[in-house]
């Protein structure tokens, strides 16, 4: 009897000696910092229990976030800081991270630990990329606003995309914004080409940050509508096949299609109308004169519509 109580008494003895993780607080504020500034903060660690606080492992949730712990092992009533640093390159606007810590706590093995700040810089654009939908004969516009990080107004001095003559830059300011108005100009983009992405500069007067990059992604959109919108051909050769090709103007427009050219040479392109019309159907023949084999071709026609005066379409025969 006297046995089992001193076991009793041991086991009692050492549930109760257990280490306690504190810290003082969870969460910092960092406020507004600009994205060349690093910043650092502690949060100071104490056990507040009978036994030594081991913590085993300290995670930050990105690589954006060090650390650097004081000590790993802390005796009863101890403390110890743990020093956190961000580093904001790369990041805009509210930021917020955690750092998880690991220990021997056996009620709280896991404590998460934040902070906050907002990463301004001393010149903010709205967006930082374009993407511009035109028809080739219509001009379109897109503004962007440049705010500033803080009390310096912004102003632009020039702005410009080099290899790039569809695009017009025009800029007012607004307080202490500036407003960038972008123009693409269709009618200027090279023939054959029907979209890209250029990389713009817009330079300022501001001496810490004197130019931003600016993407802008542009395509012209297909004023004719096929359908098909690829050519399929499969069968036994040595007999002529046709496929229905209806061509479409997205907005109604009379056009015509005035020529045609095939890299697959015996293709022929049957019905092609004198008066313009909204609508064309057409007959694209594959003759029976063309082998055996396997064909991946294009069909490349022409038309009097002014914002697509060509349309290629692919060709693709399967032929046994």
């Amino acid at each position: 009897m006297i046995r089992r109580l001193l076991f009793a008494c041991a086991a009692v003895s050492l549930m109760a000696q257990a280490p306690v993780i504190h810290f003082d607080t969870f969460h910092h504020d960092f406020g507004r910092i600009t994205p060349d500034r690093k910043v650092s903060t502690s949060y100071r660690v104490t056990n507040t229990g009978n036994a030594v606080l081991s913590i085993t492992q300290v995670r930050p949730s990105c690589g954006c976030t060090a650390t650097v712990l004081g000590k790993w092992s802390i005796a009863p009533g101890e403390s110890t800081e743990l020093a956190a640093t961000f580093d904001p390159h790369g990041y805009r606007g509210p930021v917020r991270k955690s750092i998880e810590v690991f220990c021997n706590d056996p009620k709280t093995p896991t404590v998460t630990l934040t902070f906050e700040t907002e990463v301004v810089q001393e010149i903010m654009p709205s967006v930082d990329a374009l993407y511009l939908v035109a028809a080739r004969s219509v001009p379109t516009h897109a503004t962007l606003r440049y705010a500033p990080g803080g009390a310096e107004p912004v102003k632009i001095t020039d702005a410009r995309a080099p290899g790039a003559p569809f695009l017009g830059f025009t800029w007012h300011p607004e307080g202490k914004d500036t407003v960038l108005e972008v123009t693409f100009d269709g009618r200027k983009v090279p023939k054959g080409q029907f979209r890209g992405v250029e990389t713009a500069t817009v330079h300022f007067t501001n001496p810490r940050m004197p130019q931003l990059p600016l993407d802008i992604q542009w395509e012209l959109k297909p004023a004719i509508q096929a359908t098909p919108t690829s050519l399929v051909f499969e069968g036994a050769a040595g007999t002529e096949q046709r496929v229905q090709l209806v061509l479409k103007q997205a907005n109604g427009k009379p056009f015509r299609v005035t020529g045609e050219s095939c890299s697959l040479a015996p293709v022929r392109v049957m019905g092609l109308q004198e008066a313009a019309a909204p609508q064309q159907t057409l007959d694209i023949v594959l003759p029976a004169t063309v082998k055996a084999g396997r064909y991946s071709e294009t069909l490349a026609l022409t038309t009097t519509d002014p914002d697509q005066p060509e349309l290629t379409l692919r060709i693709a025969a399967i032929l046994k």
